[in-house]
């Protein structure tokens, strides 16, 4: 053992050590949400009216690149605990990966430009061996959390008892009927549940937020993450109700073919419009659920997923409080869905859709909107909350945005100027592009050190979720809380001087830039 092996072994070792303790959220679940509620998942694909949204082709195979033929999404939800099965485990919600973890991989190697089928195999193996443990903190098909402010459950049975007052009234008093009968309160009484539509980033999946929008969830409201057919993620399959599938992978400007030619714009417009029509038919898809009957069950698509909660959700919904929320192509694509908020809403054409007439949409979040993923749209007829990481609001801030000025002067105008005057525009500094996905938290070491965040990952995520969960709760009250009471604090960012950009703190330990406020 001379010095040299001696310092080999220690490096190693140390290096191995470091490496076990910084990696280990890889195989380890996601943090539990942040809310009161427990959070119910379940991924759900339905049969939409079939229509295109634009006259392109993929030149692999000559199929039409934007037909949009069915919609998938990941519900998350307020629930309480399923009723145990004596002998039974409680079930966890799907792993992190969608399955098949293939489809991933394949799909990831392919946005790199690799089509070598071991390389591809490869990619997907690390992928399994880095992810494949890694699960979603929610319970599969979990029941819907009751209307009424407590609920019974019979253990033997493992079933929900609809409560009535004298049945509660046994239940408190009677020994016999605790033994086999428990009480369970809903700690905020909730009948009528907002909802709230997720629009993915480039690269991204529906569960790629799973900690931001299931702690959404668990505040009392129903989010639903879109698993975007756009040709933006890295892949997802398509299941037909004939039993049939087809998979959809990343396109780029290469794969397409069109007459005319598509251009990198009319790329971008393509998905912006096919994400849009997305959005809209969740929305219908939530009407539904909400008036679903015996006789207009709703078939869900997806392999192994259940549909026992889906009738659950009848006359529970208020579809008068929909929030859209977007974050990067997702975040442009929400703040152009954002436009049928207005109540003249445009008629639908053969490649869009109108709003059910029950449905209102009364707000938008947009989470580091614009830069590559396109021009703003800025008729925004709502109250409208833009949250920006460190790295989007100070990288370049400086560089032209489509000929209109700098990135983050064109947001600020956005904001300052919408119809409403209740707007609010802020950076968290500290984070990164991708400090509102579930990666910082599954991979601290390696995010921290390719994005540079100072923040820590879950105080970023806790603080995402509370000014999120506060600006729905304005659009219900009208009460401004926490930051959003805030005055401005660094009305130029980083156009102006460092000592100018003041913070104010958050209620998780971290520290917000206010740019823009309501006027009064």
């Amino acid at each position: 053992m001379t010095w040299r092996r001696l310092l080999l072994l220690g490096s190693a070792s140390t290096l191995f050590l470091f490496l076990v303790f910084t990696l280990t959220p890889i195989v380890s679940p996601l943090p539990r949400y942040t809310g009161p509620h427990e959070v119910g998942v379940l991924d759900v694909e339905t049969e939409v009216e079939r229509r295109r949204i634009w006259d392109a082709r993929i030149k692999e195979t000559g199929e039409p690149a934007f037909d949009l033929n069915t919609l998938a999404i990941t519900l998350y939800y307020p629930s309480i605990p399923r009723p145990k099965t004596p002998g039974t485990k409680q079930p966890l919600a799907r792993p992190w990966l969608p399955q098949p973890i293939s489809l991933i991989g394949t799909g990831y190697a392919r946005m790199l430009g690799i089509h070598w089928p071991p390389a591809q195999s490869l990619l997907t193996g690390i992928l399994w061996l880095l992810g494949s443990s890694t699960v979603i903190p929610g319970i599969v098909d979990a029941p819907l959390i009751p209307a009424s402010d407590a609920i019974l459950v019979d253990p033997e049975k493992a079933a929900i008892v609809e409560p009535s007052e004298p049945l509660l009234k046994d239940a408190d008093e009677s020994k016999e009927d605790m033994e086999r009968l428990e009480v369970r309160r809903n700690p905020s009484g909730t009948d009528k549940l907002p909802v709230v539509v997720f629009s993915h980033g480039m690269a991204g999946m529906s569960q790629s937020y799973s900690h931001y929008l299931g702690s959404i969830a668990s505040h009392g409201y129903v989010v639903a993450a879109v698993e975007h057919r756009d040709g933006s993620g890295p892949g997802t399959i398509e299941h037909y109700a004939n039993g049939t599938s087809k998979s959809v992978w990343h396109l780029q400007l290469q794969d397409l073919e069109a007459d005319p030619p598509m251009t990198l714009s009319t790329l971008k417009t393509a998905q912006l419009s096919f994400r849009e029509a997305e959005i809209l038919e969740t929305i219908n898809f939530f009407s539904l659920l909400n008036s679903n009957t015996d006789q207009q069950k709703i078939k869900n698509l997806k392999p192994d997923s259940p549909e026992k909660t889906l009738p659950t959700f009848s006359s529970r919904l208020d579809l008068s409080q929909i929030t859209i929320i977007g974050h990067s192509y997702g975040a442009t694509g929400a703040l152009q869905a954002l436009r049928r908020a207005s109540k003249s809403k445009p008629q639908a054409s053969k490649n869009n859709i109108n709003l059910p007439t029950d449905a209102t949409i009364t707000g938008g979040i947009s989470l580091d909107p614009g830069k590559a993923s396109g021009p703003l749209n800025t008729h925004i007829p709502c109250p409208l909350l833009v949250l920006q990481s460190g790295e989007w609001t100070n990288k370049a801030p400086s560089t032209d945005f489509y000929g209109l000025g700098p990135h983050w002067r064109v947001v600020r105008d956005l904001v300052a100027n919408v119809p409403s005057k209740k707007g609010w525009f802020m950076t968290i500094p500290g984070t990164a592009h991708p400090s509102v996905t579930d990666a910082p938290l599954i991979v601290p070491w390696i995010m921290k050190m390719v994005t540079g965040t100072t923040l820590d990952a879950k105080t970023a995520l806790e603080e995402y979720v509370d000014v999120s969960v506060r600006f729905l709760e304005y659009l219900r009250s009208g009460r401004k809380e926490g930051v959003l009471a805030s005055e401005v604090t660094s009305e130029k960012g980083p156009l102006g001087k460092e000592g100018e950009r003041g913070v104010v703190d958050g209620e998780a330990g971290g520290k917000w830039e206010v740019h823009v406020v309501p006027e009064e």
